[in-house]
């Protein structure tokens, strides 16, 4: 695939673009089969052809938006040396929309709804509709547009909280869209930015700045992890745990315990999965919906465990969950995208550990439907990766290894570590020699 040695230097004036003139195809499109199977050929002209047909157009009625003639449209869907060819492949990613990295291009922007920036933050430009990429510096302008009324170093906002919320949420969206290596330059230069205002504040607004610089600091550490980089996810989610205690954000401190919960499980330490989630379960005052996950957390320590216990655990998840309210307005909550069925997922992947591979098919069947298409890609995959391991447990060798390919198609579009770790625990199955040699080939 190509790269962008031949691009313009990286370093260029903010600008803040539609996807393309063209308008928004659905997210869906990316996920089907016919893209899966161009990316994983690595045919980026196969990738374009899809996006072509979707906008209803010829080659020659692209070649005439894009400023290419038909026969090099022709060739370029069709494999030849132009396919790979950054001057070529990268204006018609703009002009149809299609996400960079599905063409082997470096990501430059950070995908966001326009709708949700025009409401909450000033500035953004008016007439710019759909899914929009912002570059780095461009965005870093609107936050502190944001912030203060007359300019950096200007009195701040006082509606300013309120839009680094707002913000945190676009960047939280966007993970679901990009993945976690290109936002981190991103997430890192907004963290810095929240936590530098927190050094100058005082009183309320510093303890309201401390639970906001928290929870960057935690998705920091979360695109650590998901780049298979522990060390630096515990850094941030440390980090991000006493920023929360120092603001007295029970939420914010439960969820860091669940995160370090998770970390820990990486390591194979079940004693420290099970303590880290009961600290998270003890913090007073925790929202309904942060107390779930934390109960659900737990549930997963005592499957670990091998403790049917777990089962209980979820059905306190689950009343926890019913108490809470739905989350209304576009500032980032923890659990803000949680719903009951992402309980019963988990209680699907508690049966898997507890050597129930026919009830955990069965659980994972009902919430499909339901659930599936609302998860990002990453989450889809590892509980497809779970999925393949039940079937590969129950001796179902033909289900397992095309759901384990799913889930690898998953891991390669994201990128995501999580999901190549729970492919990796497939294992030597008996009897099953193509689940076992899948296994090998993503350690």
């Amino acid at each position: 695939m190509p790269d962008d040695r031949n691009d313009p230097p990286a370093r260029r004036p903010a600008s803040v673009f539609t996807t393309g003139p063209l308008p928004p195809l659905p997210p869906s499109l990316w996920e089907g089969r016919e893209v899966r199977e161009a990316v994983r050929n690595q045919s980026p002209g196969a990738v374009v052809a899809v996006a072509r047909r979707a906008h209803g157009l010829r080659q020659d009625e692209l070649g005439a938006l894009a400023g290419f003639s038909q026969s090099a449209i022709s060739r370029l869907e069709s494999g030849s040396n132009i396919a790979y060819d950054v001057r070529v492949l990268r204006p018609l990613q703009r002009l149809l929309g299609i996400p960079a990295h599905l063409l082997g291009l470096a990501e430059e922007t950070v995908p966001v709804e326009a709708r949700r920036l025009r409401r909450s933050v000033p500035g953004f430009p008016d007439g710019v509709d759909g899914l929009v990429g912002v570059d780095v510096d461009a965005l870093m302008a609107l936050t502190r547009a944001a912030v203060f009324d007359s300019g950096p170093g200007g009195p701040v906002n006082p509606d300013a909280m309120s839009r680094l919320m707002v913000l945190r949420r676009v960047l939280n969206e966007a993970h679901d869209r990009r993945g976690s290596s290109p936002l981190m330059p991103t997430v890192r230069a907004m963290y810095e930015f929240v936590d530098a205002l927190r050094r100058s504040a005082r009183g309320e607004q510093r303890r309201e700045l401390l639970g906001i610089a928290a929870t960057y600091a935690e998705f920091f550490g979360w695109l650590h992890e998901e780049s298979d980089d522990p060390r630096g996810a515990r850094r941030w989610t440390v980090r991000a745990l006493e920023q929360g205690q120092a603001a007295d954000d029970r939420d914010v401190v439960a969820y860091a315990y669940v995160r370090m919960s998770r970390l820990a499980e990486a390591d194979g330490d079940v004693d420290r999965v099970l303590g880290l989630a009961r600290a998270a379960s003890r913090e007073p005052d925790l929202s309904p919906v942060v107390r779930a996950i934390a109960l659900g957390q737990e549930a997963r320590g005592l499957a670990l465990a091998g403790d049917q216990a777990c089962m209980d655990r979820l059905d306190r998840a689950a009343a926890e969950y019913a108490r809470g309210e739905a989350p209304t307005g576009d500032e980032y909550r923890i659990g803000y995208c949680f719903t009951a069925d992402h309980i019963e997922v988990e209680r699907a992947a508690c049966w898997l550990e507890l050597g129930e591979p026919g009830r955990a098919i069965r659980v994972y069947e009902e919430v499909q439907q339901r659930l599936w298409r609302r998860m990002c890609l990453w989450e889809q995959g590892v509980h497809l990766a779970k999925l393949a391991h039940a079937h590969a447990m129950a001796g179902e060798a033909e289900q397992a290894v095309s759901l384990a390919y799913d889930a690898l198609d998953a891991a390669r579009a994201t990128r995501s570590a999580q999901v190549l770790q729970e492919l990796g625990r497939l294992g030597p199955w008996e009897g099953a020699p193509e689940v076992a040699e899948l296994a090998r080939g993503v350690r």
